[in-house]
This record gives C-alpha cells, sequence and structure tokens, in this order.
C-alpha cells in the first residue's frame, strides 16, 4: 500500500514538473529577456528588433509586454511585435492590446484586433463588439472573427445583432464568427444558444455555404428534434439543402436515421430517391437492404441503377440471388449493374453461386461466370476454370484461359503444359500460351517452370512446340536459351522460325552472341534479317556500355549487306557518341541507298561529341565526316544541323 501511494505521488510530481514546464520552460532567464527589451528600445534595425520580438514571444514575461505593445502602431513591426505578445502568459498582454484598439487605425488595428481574438480575452467582447459597425470591411470582419474566437455567449450576441446591418461583403465573415460560436457554446454545453444561432443562419438568404453549414449544425446540435429536421432539409426545394442535409445524414450513424431516410424513398421524386440511396449505401446499416431491394427492384430506372450500385456497400451475402435474378433482365445497364455488384459482395456464399453459374447450361451464364471468377480474384475457383478450358462454347474456353492466366500459380503450371501440348485448336493453343506466359511471369521460381517446359518440348507437336519456345523467352533465363538455341536445329520450318524469333525478343543480353553466330551462317535470308535484326536491338540498347556496342557493330559491319541491313548497323552506330563510331559510319556516305541514314547518324554521333566538350584533337576529327555530310545530303534540316555542328568543331579545333 506505501508503495502504491508513493508510485502515485511520483507521478503526481512528474505530471506536475511536465505541466509545469509545458509553461515555463521556455522562459529562462530574466538578463536574456533585458537584453532583448534594450533592442526594442534602442535604435537597432528592423531586422534585429523583429529577431528580438521572436525571442520575446518564447522567454517573454510581463516585463516585456509594455515594450512590444510600444510597437504595435509601427507598421514594419507590428506583426512581429503582436507574435511576441500573443504567447506571454500574463493578462498585461490583454490589458495591452485592448488599450491598443482605441489608438490604432488600419492593418495595426486588424492585426490586434486579430490577436486579441487569438488570446481568447473575454473581456474584449465590449470593444470588439464596436468594430462590427466601422466603415472599414477589413477592421469589421477582424472582429467578427475574433468575436467568434472568443465564443461567449455575449460574443454571439454581438455578432448576430450587427449582422442584419452589416454590408454584403462582410456577411461571409459575419457568419464564420457566428459558426465559430455556436461550436464554443456546444462545447461548453449551451446547446440551446447554439443551436439558436444555427436556425439565425439557416434562416438567412445569404451565402449557400451559410445555408448548408448551419443546417448541418441545427441538425447535429439537436436531439429528439434532429430526425425531423433532417427529413426537413431532403424535402425543401433547395437543392443546397437537400444535399447538406444528405451530406449531415452520413454523420449520424444511429439507426432511427436509416430508418426514417428507408421510408422517406418512397415520397420523394426520383432525383431524391438517388441521393437517399447513395447515402443509405455510405452509412452501411443492414437496416437498409429491404428499401434498397425494393427500390432496385421496381422504380424509375435512375432509381434501380442506384439502388443496384448501393447493395455492395452493405456486404451481405443474402442479396447475391437477389442480384442474380437481376442479371437476367433484358436491360442491358441493369443486368450489367448487377452482375458488377454481384462482383463486389465477399463471401463463400456468394463465391458458390458463380461456381452455379459456371455449371449453367447457359453458355451466356457460363461466360459471366468466368467474368465474375477473375474480379472476384476466386483462386479455389481454378480447378472449375480448368475443366471451363474444355467448354463447348468458343466464347467460355478463351476467357477460361485468360482468368487462369490471371489467377493460377506454380502448382497449375504442369496441367497449363498439358492443355498447351495438346490444344483442341489454334484459337485455344493462343489462349494456352498467352496464360502460360502470364502465370510464369508471376513465379518466384523461372527455373522450375522452365525445367517442365524443357520437359515437354521433345514429345511436342510443331505448333503447340512453337508456342512452348515462346514462353521460354518470357522466362529468359540460361536454360531456355540453351533450348531454345537447339530447337534452331528442329528439322520443322515452323518450329525453326519460332525458335529464331524467340531468341530475336530475348529479354537479356547473353542472346546477342547467339543471334550473330546464327546471323553469320544463315542460309536464308529471312533468318540473318532475324537474327540480325535481334542483334543490332542489343547494339543500340543504352543499357549496354558504349564500347560493347561499338564492339557489336564492328562485328556485325561485314554482315550488313543489304540495305535494311545497313540502317539497321547505322541505326546502332547513330547512338554512340565516338570517333570510333563515327569512322564505321562515314564509309555510308557514298552508299545512294543509305546515304540519308548514313548523314543522320554522323550528325548523331557529331552532336553526342561535341556535348561531351571533347578536345581539339577530337574535335578535329568531326570536320571531314561533317563537310562530306553537308555535300552528300539532300535534307534541308540534317544540313542545317551538320553545318551548326560543323562550326563547332571548327571552333574547338581551332580551324
Amino acid at each position: 500500500m506505501i508503495k502504491t501511494h508513493l508510485n502515485l505521488l511520483a507521478a503526481l510530481l512528474i505530471g506536475g514538473a511536465v505541466l509545469c514546464c509545458g509553461q515555463n520552460a521556455p522562459r529562462p532567464n530574466r538578463e536574456q529577456e533585458a537584453k532583448l527589451i534594450a533592442v526594442l528600445k534602442s535604435e537597432a534595425t528592423q531586422k534585429e528588433k523583429a529577431d528580438a520580438c521572436r525571442e520575446l514571444a518564447r522567454i517573454g514575461s510581463k516585463e516585456a509586454v509594455a515594450p512590444l505593445a510600444a510597437l504595435l502602431g509601427d507598421e514594419k513591426l507590428s506583426h512581429m511585435a503582436r507574435y511576441g505578445l500573443e504567447t506571454i502568459p500574463d493578462p498585461a498582454v490583454d490589458n495591452a492590446l485592448r488599450a491598443a484598439l482605441e489608438t490604432l487605425k488600419g492593418r495595426p488595428l486588424v492585426g490586434v484586433i486579430g490577436s486579441i481574438g487569438v488570446r481568447r480575452d473575454v473581456m474584449a467582447v465590449k470593444p470588439l463588439a464596436k468594430f462590427l459597425a466601422d466603415t472599414d470591411p477589413d477592421v469589421a470582419q477582424a472582429a467578427a472573427r475574433s468575436l467568434g474566437k472568443i465564443g461567449s455567449v455575449a460574443a454571439a450576441k454581438a455578432i448576430r445583432t450587427a449582422l442584419s446591418n452589416t454590408p454584403a461583403a462582410n456577411q461571409l465573415a459575419f457568419c464564420e464568427g457566428l459558426f465559430r460560436c455556436a461550436e464554443a457554446l456546444l462545447a461548453q454545453g449551451q446547446r440551446d444558444e447554439a443551436i439558436s444561432i444555427y436556425d439565425q443562419l439557416r434562416g438567412m438568404a445569404g451565402p449557400h455555404q451559410v445555408r448548408a453549414g448551419a443546417l448541418r449544425g441545427a441538425i447535429l446540435a439537436r436531439q429528439k428534434e434532429r430526425v425531423p429536421l433532417l427529413l426537413e432539409g431532403i424535402r425543401s426545394a433547395d437543392f443546397v439543402l437537400v444535399d447538406a442535409a444528405a451530406r449531415t445524414a452520413l454523420e449520424m450513424p444511429d439507426a432511427d436515421v436509416t430508418a426514417a431516410l428507408a421510408a422517406e424513398l418512397s415520397r420523394v421524386p426520383a432525383d431524391k430517391q438517388v441521393l437517399i440511396i447513395q447515402v443509405l449505401g455510405k452509412r452501411g446499416d443492414p437496416a437498409a437492404l429491404p428499401a434498397l431491394i425494393t427500390a432496385a427492384g421496381k422504380a424509375e430506372k435512375p432509381v434501380r441503377l442506384a439502388a443496384i450500385r448501393a447493395l455492395p456497400e452493405i456486404p451481405r451475402a443474402s442479396t447475391a440471388p437477389f442480384l442474380q435474378g437481376l442479371m437476367a433482365e433484358a436491360d442491358r445497364e441493369i443486368s450489367q449493374a448487377a452482375q458488377d455488384s454481384l462482383a463486389g459482395l465477399p463471401g463463400p456464399e456468394v463465391d458458390q453461386i458463380v461456381l452455379t453459374m459456371l455449371a449453367n447450361a447457359d453458355a451466356a451464364k457460363r461466360l459471366t461466370a468466368v467474368d465474375l471468377i477473375g474480379r472476384r480474384r476466386m483462386t479455389p475457383a481454378i480447378p472449375a476454370l480448368m475443366k471451363a478450358t474444355g467448354d463447348a462454347d468458343a466464347k467460355v474456353r478463351p476467357a477460361s484461359f485468360k482468368r487462369l492466366g490471371e489467377l493460377a500459380g506454380p502448382g497449375e503450371v504442369p496441367a497449363l503444359l498439358e492443355l498447351l501440348a495438346n490444344p483442341k485448336n489454334a484459337s485455344d493453343l493462343n489462349a494456352t500460351e498467352q496464360a502460360m506466359i502470364s502465370v510464369c511471369a508471376r513465379v518466384n521460381d523461372p527455373a522450375a517452370c522452365t525445367a517442365k517446359i524443357i520437359g515437354m518440348l521433345a514429345q511436342a507437336q510443331p505448333e503447340p512446340k512453337g508456342a512452348m519456345l515462346r514462353v521460354l523467352s518470357t522466362l529468359g533465363d540460361a536454360q531456355a536459351l540453351k533450348a531454345v538455341c537447339a530447337a534452331v536445329a528442329d528439322p520443322h520450318a515452323d518450329v525453326h522460325a519460332a525458335a529464331i524469333r524467340a531468341l530475336g525478343t530475348w529479354k537479356t543480353a547473353d542472346a546477342a552472341p547467339e543471334l550473330l553466330a546464327l546471323a553469320q551462317k544463315a542460309a536464308n535470308p529471312t533468318d540473318k534479317m532475324l537474327c540480325l535484326r535481334g542483334f543490332m536491338d542489343w547494339a543500340s540498347n543504352p543499357e549496354v556500355s558504349a564500347n560493347q556496342r561499338l564492339a557489336m557493330c564492328q562485328q556485325a559491319g561485314n554482315l550488313a549487306q543489304s540495305d535494311e541491313e545497313k540502317r539497321l548497323l547505322l541505326g546502332a552506330l547513330g547512338g554512340i557518341g565516338t570517333a570510333e563510331s563515327l569512322s564505321l559510319t562515314v564509309p555510308y556516305l557514298g552508299d545512294a541507298a543509305v546515304k540519308d541514314e548514313a548523314s543522320a547518324a554522323v550528325v548523331a554521333i557529331a552532336q553526342k561529341v561535341l556535348r561531351q566538350n571533347p578536345n581539339a584533337q577530337t574535335a578535329a576529327k568531326l570536320v571531314a565526316p561533317l563537310q562530306k555530310t553537308i555535300a552528300a545530303n539532300a535534307n534541308a534540316d540534317v544540313t542545317q544541323r551538320a553545318n551548326g555542328l560543323l562550326k563547332q568543331a571548327q571552333a574547338k579545333a581551332g580551324q
């Protein structure tokens, strides 16, 4: 017991120390404060005085009040003086600010009025009230806002009395002050006073945001009478109030609000029905379901659609059979909305409904079920999808493969491979291939997929084998590359072509040497072109170093015989900004068939070299190629660019 008392005493002492620190820690020794006050009284610069005000806001005491208050009329320092005063925990500050009200005008006066509001000085209500009728709108508006921050009954009374006579330009600020008062009074337990303010504001013909905010406050501040007032807002001819009431209902979780809104549904026009339905959906109260189901079944179409779309926001599996029935409606918009809502309903009961649809004799329903399985991410339905890949309907099968591609994992790879090896037709083959590619792209162990595919390659027929090679190209590991390279020698022309094309789209650079070797020994021009294009793609890839790309271009130089092959080479050379790539490009300026591409490559290379700020010797190597480009080229734009680069090169070379 003694230990408990000691712990309690320690806790109280610590709490008192924390409170004390929170109030007084930033206000240390008086010597530092005195120095800062001396700065304010001296001929110091504006910046020095502003800095002193800033520090006094942190450590100032009653001693600093008068020196700071003396600066309140200074246009340049008034703001910083108020900054210093606002945080000093002494009543002398409030006395000084109230006194300043009698002497200041313009911006300094507006600032002092604002500071009084910040400090919530209840003694300032009467002097502030005088400024509500000021001819300067800035002063009048500042007074209304500050009275609102004070938030007392007297402050509210002053604003309410002045509101009817204030110019339209001031109304919004006065209303803001009253809103602040109402909030403060509610927090103080003075509910009737707050309600009176809200009722006055909502009766105004003023700005729409005031009417909307006042209705919200009036509803939430009430207790027993809040639902009738909510419904009054819903029934209003002013849609600003209708919308405000609807939004306010979202802040009222009580069951009586749901019941009132549900009962109101059949009594209001269609546009308001839609709004109420949206509110009921967002509230998520299951008690609203009967009203929503009724509206979804028999109402005007916009209302039906709104109700159908609201049902998933109250996630109950009991609504699934109803939505399933709506999916059979002839109106496409209604049936689609029902399908979308069914897709959003959680729960195994809904999953079972979808699986039952997948077994339906109607192919359209089976197709819908496949779509829902994907949208609901029903991974337990994967076996059923596998079975659906053998469906008699030509639309159900590819849709099933697509969903398998989205949902299946490594465990389904063997089954998909079996389907890939034994397709019913070309369409199924393509669908299975795409599913395999999607699944393999997500697996954590691509090598395992590669091994399974390679294991089936030897026994596969030509068309499935080609599909397997394309899947291997997306896996892209070393074993996959080896298998695809071996398939190039396949005696079947389609398999051979598939292997070549797979290599040409390989996603790693280790395929480049294989492509070069195949291009060098290719007897078929098409094979050579495909291999060379794949190789040159890597020679153009910026992720490969410039030296490697240059070496690749040098290797491919003798292979580029046709005009198209030369263009591939020049395209790659144009991306390498070195003197060596330039020397490989220049000979093609004399080739009439590709001189335009060669000219563009020379200009691109020269631009890159000059951007690297070369020395005079390197710059000099650009002069002759650029001169040849200007002479050989007929394109005005390329010629203009070449001329500009030539001048830069000559200048750097000192020519």
